[in-house]
């Protein structure tokens, strides 16, 4: 039993709530998320100490990417792309906090692409339609194959932080982020769930929870008003 939290974006009085929430129904169980953490929110350098305190397992989200790349690759376009992409509170918050933004930086460094839950795959944005050469001769996942081509395309528009296009079946369902929902949503014919319902956007977060019956269950939260400007309700 897991569960898996959308798209955090700085939002960390939401986060809280919702991992409060989830402890609440169902105790220890393990809790991943599907990146984004900074950003967009007012309160991304805590919503990563709310994170590496709790255990809670995010995969790299692009605008981690970018916040993470900024710092380290002064000549990378995907760093100066941050710079256009909300990043004004976050780089606020750490021009004031080094210590933190070191830290911070070595937990981003560790946090992996995807990870390959049994009968589901975790990742930010999906495996798209375009990755066909993932599936092996009997359609099944080719994981080694996957691990190769998310690093080799870490900053292509195809890959697995910045996909928009329809996600392949890969014979395992995919929970992903990055694409904004209102509600969560399920995609039978390619065995995907969105679950960034925006957070950020000051609408709600949302687990999904996937019981020991194999039931999926569905937990949110609304915005907490704290994380977000009063003008993005607008």
């Amino acid at each position: 039993m897991f569960a898996i939290i959308g798209d955090i974006h700085g939002c960390y009085h939401t986060l809280k709530n919702l991992h409060e929430k989830i402890k609440e129904i169902y105790g220890d169980i393990d809790i991943y998320a599907t990146g984004d953490l900074v950003d967009r929110g007012n309160f991304s350098l805590q919503a990563i100490d709310y994170i590496m305190d709790n255990d809670i397992r995010p995969v790299l989200g692009n605008h981690d990417r970018m916040f993470f790349t900024y710092f380290t690759d002064e000549h990378s376009s995907i760093g100066r792309m941050w710079q256009y992409n909300a990043c004004e509170k976050t780089l606020s918050d750490y021009q004031h906090n080094p210590a933190k933004l070191m830290q911070h930086l070595d937990f981003i460094a560790g946090i992996p692409l995807f990870y390959d839950l049994g009968d589901h795959l975790l990742s930010h944005a999906g495996v798209g339609k375009h990755w066909l050469s993932v599936l092996a001769d009997n359609g099944s996942l080719d994981v080694s194959t996957l691990e190769r081509l998310a690093i080799e395309n870490i900053d292509s528009e195809t890959g697995l932080l910045w996909n928009r296009a329809t996600i392949l079946n890969v014979g395992k369902t995919q929970i992903v982020g990055h694409t904004p929902v209102p509600n969560f949503k399920f995609y039978k014919e390619s065995m995907v769930y969105y679950i960034d319902t925006g957070a950020a956007n000051g609408n709600k977060l949302t687990a999904l929870v996937k019981t020991t019956s194999g039931e999926a269950d569905v937990i949110f939260v609304k915005t907490d008003h704290r994380d977000v400007n009063l003008m993005t309700f607008r």
